[in-house]
């Protein structure tokens, strides 16, 4: 990776942590440097301002979340296999990069951050979901009232939820698979039309 990728990684990764415990009005240019180990005027050199700075976190938190999908995607893929997919892939996430995870949740819930768009990011990301989502409705496997935004919503609290309450220790007892498979179980309950696919 060159140097300068790797430093600018380095700033948005500080700006990650420092969101797990702070909302992003309370985290100043010299808290992302000082997390990040340089020094201001070099968060200023990569992003410019503040809201450059958050424009970034977006995107690079968008790519990442874009990209674990593309991952969990394959041809005649199932909505449900999908779904199983993009749970464990978030549980991984959690695991491994908790940080990566809450900026997930905090573009899903709030419009902005630091004055950057987020949600509407989020979501054009999940739309890309909705063939795949239309096509179980149109099989019968969702009832047509169904909504993929409230669906993935409801996901993401699910998991967000049992790290919060639990901590990452929770999957020590409770193996992702099983959990995949109880949250899909809770999914398909509510959506379903009552047949199993």
């Amino acid at each position: 990776m060159p140097k300068k990728r790797a430093k600018r990684e380095q700033l948005l990764d500080a700006g990650l942590t420092l969101l797990t415990n702070r909302p992003a009005d309370q985290i100043s240019m010299e808290d992302i440097a000082a997390e990040a180990g340089v020094t201001k005027p070099m968060v200023y050199y990569y992003f410019g301002s503040k809201l450059g700075f958050y424009q970034q976190l977006v995107e690079h938190t968008a790519d990442s979340l874009q990209k674990m999908l593309e991952d969990c995607l394959e041809p005649d893929i199932s909505f449900r296999e999908l779904l199983q997919r993009i749970i464990r892939a978030r549980i991984d996430q959690l695991i491994a990069r908790p940080e990566l995870s809450n900026a997930v949740r905090i573009m899903a819930i709030g419009k902005t951050i630091g004055g950057a768009e987020s949600r509407s990011r989020i979501v054009a990301i999940f739309n890309n979901l909705q063939p795949i989502f239309n096509q179980a409705v149109k099989l019968g496997e969702i009832r047509n009232d169904a909504e993929l935004p409230l669906i993935m919503a409801l996901v993401n609290s699910l998991l967000d939820g049992a790290v919060r309450v639990h901590g990452k220790q929770f999957f020590d007892s409770v193996t992702p698979v099983d959990f995949t498979d109880m949250i899909t179980r809770l999914v398909f309950d509510g959506i379903g039309t009552g047949k199993r696919s």
